[in-house]
């Protein structure tokens, strides 16, 4: 130790470790020492043959909890900032240190397919804020298991942050999606933990399938139903009336152990016009639905798939140039839907109105002259003109 007390020759103490052939430890290095003593201006840390070392408050300044974990006589690690300050101390930095740790253990646990438990720190438009390790990451909506994605009609940035919070402060299970130290980037999935599974269950589902299926929630713009297993051949399907007055038991078929969640368009619900889903469908309910489309393990259902098509016979029953006499069912800012029978209904545009405008005096229940312009089968469209009183 006597080639750090001589320092009266007026040389430094880098110059002197490099006079007496000692190997100098790089900037960016990972050192290791002990705690000598914590104050408030400074944490001191005897690094042996290479000196005192000094922890600066500003380390400190985002994390205090840091600081107030740290004991005399500690072993810790710290990346060197500077060999030689202007004060003669070796300068550290313990938060580098821990977040060259951190980013290390983050590619292990890529590496690995780790399952990591996290807690939800804060929410924005795009998707959730996590930490691991010290570093925030983003799990984007994208990425979110269907349980937890926020059904929210047209993608409303308020109303999904909103229906978003109820998730704060709860922990959730992810995998690390991407990650970049350089750029102080980490992406989270927490869909990804059932992916494989997922995709292996949705093998036994086909497009055309009909399946029994339970409703998990209902939205002004359709409902979300876990499908159950297929059925065999043997099973015999039958539609159930909607909305009972009772959830209907359910004894041939049992729930995946993954989850796989499938939409009911409002459109599908019934060949008649539905205004408001909760009048067909409620939570818990079991139904017999159409798989009508598997896109990215995302499933389409339909009920009204397994229900006479009342626009196969169409033209049988309406004709172009028939002048009917019929109740309007809804009104948008587009024009008005006028119900044809329980099934169908046309649609007349606003423009067929003085000024292209829908009277304020129109209100749902009243009936209006019209006569059919066109009929389309494939598209399932009527479209309507008014006809003028003579």
């Amino acid at each position: 130790m006597e080639i750090f007390t001589q320092i009266n020759d007026g040389l430094s103490m880098k110059d002197l470790l490099a006079k007496s052939g000692f190997d100098l430890p790089k900037i960016g290095q990972v050192v290791t020492g002990e705690i000598i003593s914590i104050g408030k201006n400074a944490v001191m840390v005897d690094l042996g043959s290479l000196g005192t070392g000094i922890v600066y408050p500003g380390e400190f300044y985002d994390r205090p909890d840091m600081q107030k974990a740290l004991k005399a006589g500690q072993q810790i690690s710290a990346i060197l900032l500077d060999i030689e300050n202007e004060d003669g101390y070796r300068e550290l930095s313990l938060k580098r240190a821990q977040m060259t740790t951190a980013w290390e253990d983050i590619r292990r646990k890529k590496e690995s397919g780790e399952v990591i438990t996290t807690k939800i720190i804060n929410i924005n438009k795009g998707g959730l804020i996590v930490e691991i390790d010290g570093i925030q990451g983003f799990l984007p909506l994208s990425q979110l298991t269907p349980e937890h994605y926020p059904k929210v009609e047209g993608g409303d940035t308020t109303k999904i942050v909103q229906a978003l919070q109820k998730l704060r402060n709860q922990e959730i299970q992810i995998k690390i999606l991407d990650f970049s130290e350089d750029e102080n980037r980490l992406i989270v999935s927490e869909k990804a933990i059932d992916d494989a599974q997922l995709k292996e269950e949705l093998t036994k589902f086909n497009v055309g399938d009909i399946v029994e299926a339970e409703i998990t929630d209902v939205t002004d713009f359709g409902a979300f139903a876990t499908l159950a297993q297929p059925p065999t051949e043997k099973d015999e399907l039958k539609q159930p009336e909607l909305a009972p007055a009772e959830t209907q038991p359910v004894t041939s078929y049992q729930l995946p152990v993954t989850r796989i969640e499938g939409l009911i368009h409002i459109s599908e619900i019934d060949w008649k016009l539905v205004e408001n889903p909760r009048d067909y469908l409620q939570t818990g309910q079991r139904v017999q639905a159409k798989i009508i489309g598997i896109d990215d393990n995302k499933v389409s259902l339909s009920l009204k798939a397994l229900k006479p098509n009342p626009w196969e016979k169409i033209e049988e029953k309406y004709q172009v140039g028939q002048i009917l006499d019929r109740e309007i069912a809804k009104i948008n800012n587009y024009g008005v839907a006028v119900k044809l029978d329980d099934e169908v209904s046309g649609f007349l545009p606003a423009s067929e109105f003085s000024e292209s405008k829908i009277p304020d005096s129109l209100k749902i229940g009243d009936k209006l002259n019209v006569a059919i312009v066109s009929i389309d089968t494939k598209e399932h469209k009527i479209m309507l003109t008014l006809q003028k009183n003579a």
